[in-house]
This record gives structure tokens, C-alpha cells and sequence, in this order.
């Protein structure tokens, strides 16, 4: 993420704090033997705001995504976020967030999407 800023402990901690925003989407495709999750989730905590995604072809995780407004441990959450930029609280712009879903959102494409 070019205009991200991130810190340097973001790669070794993990995401805990509520989730204020989130993009899931389950898409399908024909030529395809499973479905696409894509979660895109916005959690604050008190330091800041970490931005995350997770992807997966798993049916039986699809249910049990986070959703907005719960308090997530990433440690204890079951999944594991394939990408992860910690913003602290003082540097978080809202444009932080639109450009993270831009850039890290996935779908399958055709067949009515």
C-alpha cells in the first residue's frame, strides 16, 4: 500500500479491537470448483486502526465471519488475515480505509457481478 503508512511492529502483532467497518462478499464463478470470501475489515482500538483482509475457499468459515461492531483477537479468531496495515490513531484518514478496500478487494468476475 504505497500511501499507507505503517509501523514497524504491525507485521509481528496481531489485530484486536472492535470492528468499525467491514466489505464481505461471496462471490462464485462457474469455471470454478469453490466460491471466493473476501472480508475487508477497519478495527480500532485504542493505539490506532488496523486495516485487514482475508480471503478463503472454505464454505464452512463463510458463516462464521467477524462482522461490524464485533470486538475481534486475531489471536482467537479462527482465521488469519492475509494482509494487515496497523495506522496509528493520530495519522488514520478516512481515505486510508477506501483506498485499502480499492486495492485489496477480490471477486470472481462475470456471471452477473
Amino acid at each position: 500500500m504505497g500511501s499507507t503508512p505503517a509501523t514497524a511492529t504491525a507485521a509481528s502483532t496481531h489485530v484486536s479491537g472492535k470492528i468499525i467497518d467491514t466489505v464481505v462478499k461471496v462471490s462464485v464463478d462457474a469455471t470454478r470448483p469453490l466460491p471466493l470470501a473476501c472480508a475487508l475489515y477497519e478495527v480500532e482500538n485504542p493505539q490506532g486502526v488496523w486495516l485487514c483482509a482475508f480471503y478463503g475457499s472454505n464454505k464452512s468459515v463463510f458463516d462464521f465471519l467477524p462482522q461490524k461492531d464485533a470486538e475481534i483477537d486475531e489471536a482467537q479468531l479462527g482465521i488469519a488475515f492475509l494482509h494487515k496495515v496497523f495506522i496509528p490513531k493520530d495519522q488514520f484518514q478516512p481515505a486510508h480505509w477506501e483506498e485499502f478496500k480499492k486495492e485489496r478487494f477480490m471477486a470472481y468476475g462475470g456471471h452477473g457481478e
